[in-house]
């Protein structure tokens, strides 16, 4: 019985000539049924990757990261303090560099976020403290500020004030409609009042704020006359620009030693009636008159503060950089050590690097090609980003990737620390430091299971507004030919739509038969609707990938887009198997399938992790991970 299992998953195997003869054509699957080309250019997977828009800012930065003094000092094991100090140094020193600039955020996107990939090759620190800085509060300035607030740019510019972005409270985080910090207009001194009205008021997590802010933009419910008109942002002083001593009426403690991330200074902020002027509320949608007349280019608060969080969505993106230089320097520091590391062989004189177990290949490989296929489809919304007006699917997008990248970088690092054995495990071989500095990624600038909520109203949005049946046909995967099933990016793209629609359907069918009220209705279906979130991310990073290989047929990303997509699939095999999607004999292949595409891409994985071009100090001191304990 078992001798007639492998038969018949080996027929699967086959390639069939008849259907080999009608993919001949189609070049770029024809690819995936020979032996992988080992000869990679090198050169252009690295343009590829990094993108000819961003690509010489990379290459600045990666400069800058090599020869800088700051950046070869030794942060594994410090201290709080030291740690703190150092990351601010660095900070400083890129800052002064002309690396990047507060403007970048709206005016040169590829040039920030290249930049912001880059130091995270390095250190999520430096980047996250960059962020809170460039993206949050320069964010605040340049998309909610107008000219009266353009005197904050250039000191902010090379970090002679510091900024950061006080919005989550201890009270709330992800609701940010119910903050309770709250702004009372004051007529008779053309002042707001700052305050914090209760424990849970109080602004938490607040990034730079503890030791190094000079300012931070505060969300809180504007007020006049006993009128709320809901959450609006101001910029307010911490401390005093010249003496660094926190102004009257503010209270900050630090919020103390955390998994990752020890060298933010990250601070909880209470606000006791603190006066600001008037004008330093961010006024680009709404403003308050010197007699306390409220205007508004919105009718409602709802829509005024969804205009005020909008710009945010840069920050979401922004985030995935930091995800993407993690992945691939841990992947990197993995797959090196693989290749040297040996253990295990057809003899005891005869021991074989680890890279040649398949277990080794299927766990670094698959996160490889999703790694870079992430980057792609970011590059994509980069460009979207940039555009004047930016495409209605783009606040969902950005939720959607944020949340699926952060949750598959954080799996893919922990793989990569059990790929390193007890090495990896090892801090001065940073894959620990990664892992641990990642992991809140999973929950800040938007928790990743309400970012998927988002994404699918959003896409119950759409449906709602179709008038018209876009159903695609259904495809059904079934013969004894299931690699040419299988390696056709037509039957996968199909796969992939038609799960998207079910899951679609499936959720707006269990909304709709609902008899509570509409939050009752959509809360009882948060699984769901995060399910249908996966399926489309799946899907269009799938589509953005094809895209990209049409326009660009770089060696071997037809091999990595199959790959992926493949794994993909197998993560919701059982869910394609019972909605008929894919036979059962098809589905057996699946495996056989990923395991051969990882041995072909196991062959040029020192070439492709040589086109990420990261620097030598961004990896720990010996790639096999032991010679410096000699």
């Amino acid at each position: 019985m078992y001798k007639n299992r492998i038969e018949i998953i080996k027929k699967h195997l086959e390639v069939n000539n008849t259907q080999t003869k009608n993919n001949k054509n189609e070049v770029l699957e024809k690819e995936l049924f020979n032996a992988i080309d080992t000869n990679i250019n090198v050169g252009e997977l690295k343009l590829l990757i990094d993108s000819v828009e961003a690509s010489k800012y990379k290459d600045a930065t990666r400069e800058f990261i090599r020869n800088h003094p700051k950046f070869k000092e030794n942060f594994i094991g410090l201290d709080m303090a030291t740690y703190r100090q150092l990351v601010l140094e660095q900070c400083v020193a890129i800052a002064n560099s002309g690396l990047i600039h507060l403007t970048d955020i709206k005016n040169n996107l590829h040039r920030y976020a290249g930049a912001v990939e880059m130091f995270s090759l390095y250190n999520n620190n430096v980047c996250t403290k960059l962020g809170v800085h460039y993206t949050l509060f320069g964010g605040t300035i340049m998309f909610l500020g107008t000219s009266r607030h353009e005197k904050y740019i250039e000191d902010a510019n090379t970090l002679k004030t510091m900024g950061c972005f006080a919005m989550t409270e201890i009270g709330h985080g992800s609701n940010v409609r119910g903050i309770e910090t709250t702004a009372h207009y004051d007529k008779q001194t053309k002042e707001f009042i700052i305050h914090s009205p209760t424990p849970t008021s109080e602004k938490f997590w607040i990034g730079g704020s503890y030791l190094h802010a000079t300012y931070t933009t505060v969300f809180a419910n504007l007020i006049i006359d006993g009128t709320n008109y809901g959450v609006h942002a101001l910029v307010v002083p911490l401390r005093c620009p010249k003496s660094g001593a926190i102004m009257k009426g503010i209270t900050i403690k630090d919020c103390g030693h955390k998994l990752g991330l020890n060298g933010i200074d990250n601070g909880q902020i209470r606000f006791d009636q603190v006066r600001i002027p008037r004008e330093n509320l961010l006024n680009k949608y709404s403003d308050v008159s010197e007699d306390g007349v409220y205007k508004s280019q919105f009718n409602t608060p709802i829509k005024n503060f969804a205009a005020t969080m909008a710009p945010f969505i840069v920050g979401r993106m922004a985030i995935t950089k930091g995800c993407s230089g993690a992945a691939k320097t841990s992947l990197s520091i993995a797959i090196e050590f693989s290749h040297l590391r040996k253990q295990f062989g057809p003899s005891a004189n005869n021991e074989l690097p680890l890279i040649t177990l398949s277990s080794q290949q299927r766990r670094l490989m698959a996160p490889l090609a999703r790694t870079i296929l992430y980057d792609l489809y970011i590059q994509r919304l980069t460009n979207e980003l940039c555009q004047e007006k930016l495409p209605a699917s783009i606040h969902a997008h950005c939720s959607g990737i944020k949340a699926v990248y952060s949750w598959f970088c954080v799996a893919a690092l922990q793989t990569c620390r059990e790929a390193c054995g007890g090495q990896g495990y090892r801090s001065a071989n940073r894959i620990a430091e990664f892992k641990n500095d990642c992991d809140i990624v999973c929950t800040y600038e938007g928790d990743n299971t309400v970012l998927m909520q988002q994404l699918a109203k959003y896409l119950l949005g759409v449906k709602q507004k179709q008038t018209t049946n876009t159903t695609t046909n259904r495809i059904y995967l079934d013969g004894e030919d299931a690699k040419s099933l299988l390696f056709n990016f037509s039957n996968i793209h199909q796969l992939f739509e038609t799960r998207e629609e079910i899951r679609l359907a499936e959720l707006k069918q269990i909304i709709d038969n609902s008899k509570e009220s509409a939050y009752f209705a959509f809360n009882n279906v948060i699984p769901w609707a995060v399910k249908l979130g996966f399926a489309h991310m799946t899907k269009i990073v799938f589509q953005s990938s094809i895209n990209t290989l049409k326009l660009k047929n770089v060696k071997p990303l037809a091999h990595l887009i199959m790959l992926d997509a493949l794994v993909s699939i197998e993560e919701d095999l059982g869910w394609f198997v019972s909605n008929h999607l894919i036979s059962p004999n098809v589905a057996q292949s699946i495996p056989f399938l990923i395991q051969d595409l990882c041995f072909e891409v196991t062959k040029v994985s020192k070439q492709i992790i040589a086109s990420f071009d990261i620097p030598e100090n961004c990896k720990p001191l010996s790639k096999d991970l032991i010679s410096d304990l000699f």
